[in-house]
């Protein structure tokens, strides 16, 4: 699951902060914040973008419009997750932990990894189910759109490896390469990551071409911090 950084609430033209009469003016920022892909699933969701409400509105009215507790979601991810959880106890989320390394992709599922120490694979575990990521059906019988749209991904990511590799003896700009490799992602950063794994540069390029991504939590080759803290 990406980490992600919102930033602080954006200001208008005389530099004072903005205030949100509706959580829905939030919208427009929160793309250009953390770019239009779904804060947990990470699907692009470019024409279904949802502002989550982490600690859920019905829980605490406060935070309703307040910019600290918005993140963008598919419109699965937020139906799902709904008001299940009433707080942020119990759960790891991608704008204030780091969730980068706490989970493993295949073409079938994600998983939790297996040698995390036992009190934050609680934690990551309650987050996979809260949002049901390896839910295979939804309720009207189909499958997931999530489910689908990762299963695509990751052979496009697989396909975009063996690509680069083959390519990459030959070039002699590297960077370039890289950058262009990067353009084929259009979200689920994390599987492309562990896929490209013996790739940094490829890893950064993705990362760097999607906005709010929290860098801080990958060390120099883009690996995973494994630091549950920021």
């Amino acid at each position: 699951m990406r980490p992600v950084n919102r930033g602080n609430v954006p200001r208008i033209e005389n530099g004072v902060a903005k205030v949100y009469t509706s959580y829905k003016e939030a919208k427009d920022d929160l793309k250009n914040a953390l770019g239009t892909y779904c804060s947990y699933c990470e699907m692009g969701i470019e024409n279904q973008v949802d502002i989550e409400h982490v600690i859920p509105k019905n829980h605490d009215s406060s935070l309703e419009n307040d910019w600290s507790n918005f993140l963008l979601a598919c419109k699965s991810c937020n139906i799902i997750k709904s008001d299940n959880n009433i707080s942020r106890e119990g759960y790891v989320f991608p704008d204030i932990e780091n969730t980068s390394f706490l989970y493993e992709y295949s073409e079938t599922d994600i998983r939790v990894r297996s040698d995390l120490p036992q009190e934050i694979k609680v934690l990551a575990t309650a987050t996979l189910d809260l949002m049901k990521l390896n839910r295979e059906l939804d309720t009207s019988g189909m499958v997931d759109d999530r489910k689908r749209t990762r299963n695509r991904s990751w052979d496009e990511a697989k396909m975009a490896l063996e690509d680069y590799s083959k390519l990459l003896p030959s070039t002699e700009d590297k960077t370039s390469l890289a950058q262009l490799t990067a353009r084929n992602c259009h979200g689920f950063f994390s599987m492309w990551i562990q896929i490209f794994k013996d790739y940094p540069e490829v890893k950064r390029a993705i990362l760097e071409n999607v906005n709010g991504t929290a860098l801080n939590c990958y060390d120099e080759n883009i690996n995973p911090i494994e630091e549950i803290s920021r």
